[in-house]
């Protein structure tokens, strides 16, 4: 969230937002956001989300549009959060905060269960993460979507993307032209219906919670249409954060992608050569996130999570580094090999 949007956002425009819900006020609790303002809150003994947009971040079509294809996939069997209408029968309802300016609600149905406990993280979950993922590619192949609301934006359609130099220091420029590179790089691979198509874009383990193993993914603001390995480099990309040492990260790159794809091969087939593409992804996720941090946080007092990925990323970027630390044999995961 950009850091003007924090001074103008207040305890009026939360009331209005609830007012749209018959919820339970006293229930209303934050419990998070990094690009919007999330909250909890409780109706006849059932727990629900309640989310605040403002337009600077996302338009009413464009939450519209999102909002359409979350329902879609919720009446279609995926394992998400499914959108509640507001008492207007509305999936968005707009609050003007501003000459052109305004603030969108949305309400969804809490995800059963918590986020991933270190307990957790077993190669059974890596599966189910992956068939989810899985399922989600399956059910965009034949999505249609709601004509009245704009589409949902190619992934380099991002201001991130192409107004890179707009958040970051001069002296890190070369990180915008990095990114620029890579992404007329990453425009040029082939698209169809099996390997393009509407998807999350952020299926980290902050964006899905666990109960008795089974995964709910939430959070889908960033949806956009992107490749599908896309989605299971950012899988793997946020497992690999905290992994310093290059030989454990190597280790675990195997490991985690062996049990992932298991998964995911259950429910969507994507060709192997994909995952030769993989560090390429790794990267613009790498070098997008560099702009993210720039231009959401304060730096002169970053948060811990701001702080831990910054460490030297500036250096390894400079570098050439690849994210996953030294070149994999992806082969040995392709589908006839495993």
């Amino acid at each position: 969230m950009e850091k003007q949007i924090h001074s103008i956002f207040n305890d009026e425009i939360l009331t209005k937002a609830a007012s749209f819900y018959d919820m339970d006020n006293e229930s209303l609790k934050k419990v998070g956001g990094f690009e919007n303002y999330v909250y909890g809150y409780r109706l006849k003994d059932k727990e629900y989300i309640l989310r605040i947009t403002h337009s600077s971040h996302r338009s009413i079509g464009m939450m519209n549009a999102e909002l359409h294809w979350v329902n879609y996939l919720s009446l279609m069997g995926a394992d998400v959060s499914q959108p509640i209408a507001s008492k207007n029968g509305l999936f968005v309802e707009k609050i003007p905060s501003g000459s052109d300016d305004y603030f969108l609600t949305s309400a969804f149905e809490k995800a059963p269960g918590n986020h991933v406990r270190p307990q957790d993280k077993t190669d059974a979950l890596y599966e189910e993460w992956g068939r989810c993922i899985g399922k989600l590619h399956q059910l965009t192949k034949t999505y249609e979507a709601d004509k009245s609301c704009p589409l949902r934006p190619s992934w380099y359609e991002d201001p991130v993307f192409y107004k890179a130099k707009d958040y970051l220091l001069p002296e890190d420029y070369f990180i915008a032209d990095k990114l620029f590179q890579l992404t007329e790089s990453i425009k040029k691979l082939p698209r169809d219906k099996d390997s393009y198509g509407l998807i999350h874009t952020d299926v980290h383990s902050g964006n899905f919670f666990v109960d008795n193993g089974k995964i709910t993914i939430f959070d889908f603001d960033d949806s956009s249409y992107q490749y599908f390995i896309s989605d299971i480099a950012i899988a793997l990309f946020y497992t690999l954060l905290n992994i310093e040492d290059v030989k454990e990260r190597t280790t675990h790159s195997y490991h985690f992608l062996k049990h992932f794809l298991r998964g995911y091969r259950k429910e969507n087939s994507l060709p192997d050569f994909w995952l030769d593409t993989l560090p390429d992804f790794l990267k613009l996720r790498e070098l997008e996130l560099y702009v993210v941090v720039y231009r959401s946080c304060d730096m002169n007092n970053p948060g811990p999570w701001e702080a831990n990925y910054m460490k030297n990323r500036k250096e390894l970027i400079s570098r050439d580094i690849p994210f996953i630390g030294e070149e994999l044999d992806f082969s040995l995961l392709y589908s006839e090999r495993m």
